[in-house]
């Protein structure tokens, strides 16, 4: 019965702007939409925002919900959803941040900082390119050699050469990337 009570809240409010029909939905399902969100996201504060924003979503979509609408269903997956989209954007935005903080801590000093963070990964990623691309970007990086000697020592010409090592260091950056640390291929160089 209560569920009939429930929608019918729902459209007093939809139609009236009921507050007080609101407020008893609110009320009502409080408990049941913060437990749910503070078990999706183990985080008190966290969970309090997404329960202010399903009930938000609530009173945005009130007209909209179907009459044998059952709401505590309906309250428990936008909960889903929310702390869902909510995992989501902190998990931007903590990308977002480390690669600001890379950033900033290359540009200070980018030659030292990216090699702190390069380095104890640097043999790894040099095994994973093929045999071709690593020797490139051994001979012109570790050897030191120009592009046409690398393309001389290849068998190459400077060109193709220059496209080996460009090639090198793309996939040194996307190997680098995967294992959190974010670099330009310049910077690798």
């Amino acid at each position: 019965m209560q569920t009939l009570d429930d929608m019918a809240l729902v459209r007093e409010f939809a139609t009236r702007k009921s507050e007080a029909a609101f407020e008893t939905l609110v009320a009502r399902h409080l408990n049941l939409v913060y437990s749910a969100a503070v078990r999706q996201v183990g985080d008190a504060h966290l969970a309090e925002e997404i329960t202010q924003a399903v009930f938000v979503i609530l009173a945005r979509k009130a007209g909209s919900l179907r009459e044998g609408t059952f709401l505590i269903g309906w309250l428990f997956k936008t909960t889903r959803y929310a702390a869902s989209a909510e995992r989501r954007a902190a998990a931007r935005r903590q990308r977002r941040e480390t690669e600001a903080y890379m950033e900033t801590s290359i540009s200070d000093n980018p030659d030292e900082a990216a090699w702190q963070h390069i380095a104890p990964l640097l043999d790894e990623a040099l095994a994973k390119l093929n045999e071709t691309d690593r020797r490139a970007v051994l001979l012109r990086y570790f050897e030191g050699q120009t592009l046409a000697e690398v393309g001389a020592t290849l068998a190459l010409n400077e060109e193709a050469a220059r496209k080996r090592v460009t090639r090198g260091l793309d996939k040194l950056r996307a190997i680098f990337v995967k294992r959190g640390v974010t670099l330009t291929a310049m910077v690798i160089a």
